[in-house]
């Protein structure tokens, strides 16, 4: 981000935080216009959430090379199309994005296109109706666009270095180990919270009440988080490591605690684009399931971008990022009107399972779960500045621990709600914990704390349905008195981390 164009949005936040009446305790500027943060006891504050998306938010998309174009056929065009994809992405030397341009027309594609190699952007020509249209005709749940690396992360447990930090706050970057020689600036390395049974009875996940069919108490051995990092700095006089985005889960010792350890991950692909493209997905009836389930989905891949794509009609979502991706940024994406019945495991506009990945600027309409992450999701993640209408269910959490997660200037007329959602599902319990809303306005929310844990909700406009409910309210700042400075939190953190620098 230039110069220019961060003052220009450090003085739009200077102007409405001058102009605000009402501060957070939790974050706030000080004298020189610089974001400060409250931490409790334990030195636990709300995260910095601006090291989510493309390249952790520090790169621009590419523009790429044009190497292709493909004009519709009129038939199906399954099969030229993927050929033409893997041709493509099997040049030698793509150390850059290639571009396939899909010019516009109406295409016909009967089953899944897959992208299974790094550098290579799908570029149509417009959502509207005078751009790339393609209409997905399947007649089974499936999908239209997959992103997909190989193989999965390789934990080297074998250097392993367990923290020695007795507590390790949220919001934090660094820790301490006893071993550091092991241990490299700009390694990439996971940070794993370590779960115990002592820490599922003191959050009541072993007693859950009123199981349905098929439900189950928490286990501590599913709940082990593995949060992808970069290390930034070394001292090897104290065994001090920081790392490039904060700790968002604490590392209790009292709790099982925490280590640290290289890992690999070969077969993620990565500088992946889809752009510019409507989808749609045909159908039956309105209850129809057998058709089109996510119109892009994205698995085993890393800095990879969807932009400017709209679709319509798809049972499941318009986007899906699987739990095996990261740093996938996804902006002024619209998802209208699926088709399926109203109920669970349907209709999740915008699901991110992944870890530090942004979605931005995205309008959802007539969904269940529009900007949702699913279980035991390791943040930081972001939605900001997005949009629900005709909502079914809720925005949030949806089940099982999503850590660390900000919504930022959300608007739905349905719910958003961060709580323990008990025997729902297959006992889902806690949705989530570290949960940021920020400048949010629904018709209703509840916003909870775990034991021991903070959900947040600032600067909310709406009803608080969870003061109604068994479980403790969250922490609630400045409920319906017009919002909070900074009008949002996320741009006024990217913008303190550029201006740092």
């Amino acid at each position: 981000m230039n110069k220019i164009l961060l003052a220009a949005i450090a003085l739009i936040l200077f102007t409405y935080h001058v102009s605000a009446q009402v501060a957070s305790t939790w974050v706030q500027y000080d004298k020189d216009n610089k974001l400060t943060y409250y931490k409790d006891s334990l030195g636990n504050r709300i995260p910095d959430f601006s090291a989510v998306g493309y390249r952790y938010g520090k790169g621009t998309f590419p523009k790429g090379e044009p190497v292709a174009s493909y004009v519709p056929t009129g038939g199906d065009d399954t099969y030229s199309l993927q050929k033409l994809i893997d041709s493509v992405g099997e040049l030698p030397h793509a150390n850059f994005p290639r571009v396939i341009e899909l010019k516009k027309g109406t295409y016909t594609v009967s089953s899944t296109i897959k992208i299974k190699n790094s550098n290579l952007i799908i570029r149509g020509e417009g959502t509207n109706d005078n751009g790339t249209t393609i209409n997905f005709t399947s007649t089974k749940q499936s999908d239209l666009f997959v992103i997909e690396g190989k193989g999965k992360m390789d934990l080297e447990e074998s250097k392993a270095e367990t923290i020695t930090d007795d507590y390790v706050p949220v919001g934090s970057n660094q820790f301490h180990v006893k071993h550091i020689a092991a241990f490299t600036v700009n390694e990439p390395i996971v940070v794993e919270r370590i779960a115990t049974d002592k820490w599922i009875h003191e959050i009541g996940m072993d007693d859950i009440k009123d199981l349905r069919d098929g439900g189950k108490n928490w286990s501590a051995k599913d709940f082990n988080l593995h949060f992808e990092r970069i290390i930034t700095g070394i001292d090897k006089a104290t065994g001090l490591i920081t790392i490039n985005a904060p700790i968002v889960m604490p590392m209790d010792n009292n709790y099982g605690g925490g280590k640290v350890m290289p890992y690999t991950f070969k077969g993620r692909i990565e500088e992946v684009g889809i752009e510019n493209l409507r989808l749609n997905s045909s159908y039956a009836n309105d209850t129809d399931e057998q058709h089109g389930w996510c119109a892009i989905k994205v698995n085993a891949a890393q800095n990879c971008w969807i932009q400017n794509v709209m679709s319509l009609h798809f049972g499941y979502s318009c986007v899906l990022i699987g739990g095996s991706s990261k740093n996938v940024t996804v902006q002024n994406c619209t998802c209208l009107d699926p088709i399926s019945i109203i109920t669970g495991g349907r209709r999740y506009s915008f699901n991110c399972e992944g870890q530090l990945s942004l979605f931005r600027n995205c309008t959802a309409r007539n969904g269940r779960h529009d900007f949702v992450t699913g279980a035991r999701v390791c943040g930081p993640n972001v939605f900001t500045h997005c949009n629900a209408t005709l909502t079914h269910a809720d925005i949030g959490p949806h089940h099982r621990w999503a850590v660390g997660t900000l919504y930022d200037n959300i608007t739905s007329d349905g719910a958003i709600n961060a709580q323990d959602r008990g025997n729902w599902g297959t006992g889902h319990g806690w949705s989530g914990v570290y949960q940021v809303f920020w400048n949010c306005i629904s018709a209703m929310a509840a916003i909870q704390n775990p034991p021991m844990a903070y959900n947040w909700n600032i600067g909310y406009k709406g009803e608080n349905k969870g003061a109604k409910l068994v479980r403790p309210n969250g922490v609630w700042e400045a409920t319906n008195v017009g919002g909070v400075t900074p009008a949002s939190l996320y741009i006024a953190q990217v913008v303190d981390r550029e201006m740092m620098k």
